[in-house]
């Protein structure tokens, strides 16, 4: 499927094909929203929220996370304060407050889903709380009549946790939903928001392959070599295809905790510097030390000032002060491979290029049927492919190379190619041959050098030129693989899989990173040199299952204040879903507390499973358990 929805960034008003289903349109405007399904917005696992009824707080954009596995929508706000006028509970305060009131027989009496604000309305509850402006550090503070308290159920706590909901107008690609919001601390997180089902009920379908799908088809393009103004001083931008952060270089960084300000010195690479003084947003762990992450006021060619979200570091041995990670460029830009300084001039978006290639920073391609790991370059123009080594010799009169290829059962495969033409790159010489390569699953010769890997590399893989199109090629960090060449298919929240040839249902939650699968008895040894772990499966239908695997990775689970990070064994499955196949990363857990004991997460469903969170069983049969 992305290679359907790079056709619909470079046609808009290409359509948008669902597997074995009925078709949908795009919005063929570049007013927001661009991509629709079924009259709903599609999102992806991140996107811009807007929170324009807070005056103070109008056209500011704020990271949402899109998590179809979350029940309520919540938003980071401190000095959260609950309070009532009704004689019976005007003298408590906060938690106080919302446990007398859950514990009160009027509502206590009510079942749990059918809390409203109707029903707490006569208790006449306020909830205060505090926004603080991003780019200002401005305390915004709102006051709402509470909808109800939320109960969320820990099973490290004896007590639940209660929180104050309310009801705040959401806009996410110009669709406005009237949102129940529950406040917390989400200091922890990279999204000040989780957008779950009661923004995205009945509003929404979520394609967890991709990040800003909604800012994609107003990307701006940025080239090589570009500079930007943060406060007068000039400041040279490179790019990360892998980080998510942006990094800016400081020098005499200071944190005031008591106001949550950073104050440090900025400079050019001549010398010139000026110093600044920023809101600090949160403090983000860069190879185990602490760095504050601040928004910047960028200055491009005389446009409006932008803000871009980066943490301050001393950068000194690099030749760019300013480095761009995924996150800015996935809410901004797409790069293009060939053009320089684009930043300078009138700002283009992507529809000025709308026949480029557009590829991701992380990509694997079919060369011969020899299937690589590729990836994106500014500087290469001749895509090239970098192997062991490689001899040229003569052969009728011509000159012919030679060279091996690992497929992808460990053998190696010879070549043997006419010479096209040779490229001189410094003191080596690269041949120049075609290829039949394999591009959003369609056969195309192109041409190609050869050079041999550095010392430090160690396995073949293919960099993708700036010559592979004729019409250029952008980078979009948007996504991986782009490449590839898949159907995209609805979804809904609980669907019946295949797991091993175990058939159950599981929950579709975009929210998740990778896929988690109920295990109990978890034991960890070594078995031929190779970590393994045994386990059960287990589930409240009555299935259950012993597996031993290979351990191929662990997770990091990030625990909640006071609590202490879990360690998690990650194993390799064989998950079908309608029908898409694949063998991907689950980490075990116990999940026994669960009534689904499997989700499938964004390492699954990024292969074109597009999610509708009021949905079940739109895709399989609903078990007859269930019904």
């Amino acid at each position: 499927m992305k290679k359907i929805l790079l056709a619909l960034s470079l046609s808009l008003a290409a359509p948008l094909v669902l597997a074995d289903q009925s078709s949908a349109t795009i919005n063929a405007s570049t007013q927001s929203p661009i991509y629709t399904l079924d009259d709903k917005l599609v999102l992806g696992r991140v996107e811009s929220v807007y929170l324009n009824e807070i005056e103070a707080l109008q056209g500011v954009s704020f990271a949402g996370k899109i998590d179809t596995g979350a029940d309520t929508t919540s938003m980071h706000a401190t000095n959260i304060r609950v309070s009532s006028s009704h004689p019976q509970f005007s003298h408590l305060k906060d938690q106080e407050l919302m446990k007398a009131l859950v514990d009160f027989d009027p509502i206590d009496n009510v079942d749990y889903d059918d809390w409203n604000a109707e029903l707490f309305a006569p208790y006449s509850v306020e909830v205060t709380f505090t926004i603080k402006h991003p780019h200002t550090g401005e305390n915004v503070e709102i006051t709402r009549p509470i909808e109800h308290v939320g109960v969320i159920r820990n099973r490290t706590q004896k007590e639940p946790i209660l929180r104050p909901t309310i009801a705040l107008p959401m806009t996410i690609a110009g669709k406005t939903v009237m949102t129940e919001v529950n406040l917390t601390d989400r200091s922890q997180f990279s999204a000040p928001i989780l957008i779950g089902k009661t923004f995205l009920d009945n509003n929404a379908w979520v394609y967890a392959g991709y990040d800003y799908l909604q800012e994609q088809q107003n990307a701006q393009l940025i080239g090589k070599k570009e500079t930007v103004e943060i406060a007068g001083v000039k400041q040279k931008v490179s790019y990360s295809l892998h980080n998510n952060y942006s990094a800016l270089h400081a020098t005499n960084i200071k944190i005031d905790a008591n106001k949550q300000q950073v104050s440090f010195d900025i400079e050019d690479g001549n010398g010139s510097s000026e110093s600044l003084t920023r809101p600090l947003v949160r403090m983000l762990n860069v190879s185990g030390k602490k760095r504050p992450m601040v928004f910047i006021p960028v200055e491009t060619n005389g446009a409006e000032t932008q803000y871009w979200f980066v943490y301050l570091t001393d950068r000194s041995k690099f030749n760019s002060q300013l480095r761009l990670g995924k996150g800015t460029l996935n809410r901004r830009f797409m790069i293009d491979t060939s053009a320089a300084a684009l930043l300078a001039n009138k700002p283009k978006t992507i529809s000025s290029k709308p026949k480029a290639m557009q590829v991701s920073g992380e990509e694997s391609l079919l060369l011969d049927g020899i299937e690589l790991v590729a990836e994106p370059s500014l500087v290469v123009k001749t895509p090239l492919l970098k192997v062991a080594s490689f001899e040229i010799f003569d052969k009728n009169g011509k000159e012919w190379v030679t060279y091996y290829l690992t497929d992808q059962n460990g053998e190696a495969q010879q070549f043997s190619k006419p010479i096209n033409k040779t490229l001189k790159v410094g003191d080596s010489t690269r041949p120049v041959v075609f290829g039949t390569f394999t591009l959003y699953g369609e056969k195309v010769e192109l041409p190609y050098a050869i050079d041999v890997l550095d010392q430090d590399e160690t396995k073949d893989y293919f960099i993708i030129g700036q010559k592979m199109s004729k019409n250029g090629v952008l980078i979009n960090t948007r996504t991986d693989h782009l490449l590839d060449s898949y159907p995209l298919f609805k979804a809904g929240h609980i669907e019946v899989a295949q797991v091993e040839g175990l058939s159950f249902p599981v929950k579709l939650d975009t929210g998740a990173d990778v896929s988690s699968i109920n295990a109990q008895n978890i034991k960890q040894f070594e078995q031929d040199g190779k970590p393994m772990v045994s386990f059960t499966y287990q589930n409240d239908l009555g299935m259950e299952k012993d597996f031993t695997l290979e351990v191929v990775d662990s997770m990091k689970i990030r625990a909640k204040k006071g609590e202490k990070p879990t360690i998690r064994p990650v194993v390799e499955m064989q998950v079908k879903l309608g029908e898409l196949e694949k063998k991907i990363r689950v980490n075990l857990k116990d999940r026994s507390r669960f009534h689904y004991s499997m989700i499938l997460g964004k390492n699954f469903l990024k292969y074109g499973a597009v999610v509708g969170s009021e949905h079940n069983y739109i895709l399989t049969d609903k078990p007859a358990s269930e019904k």
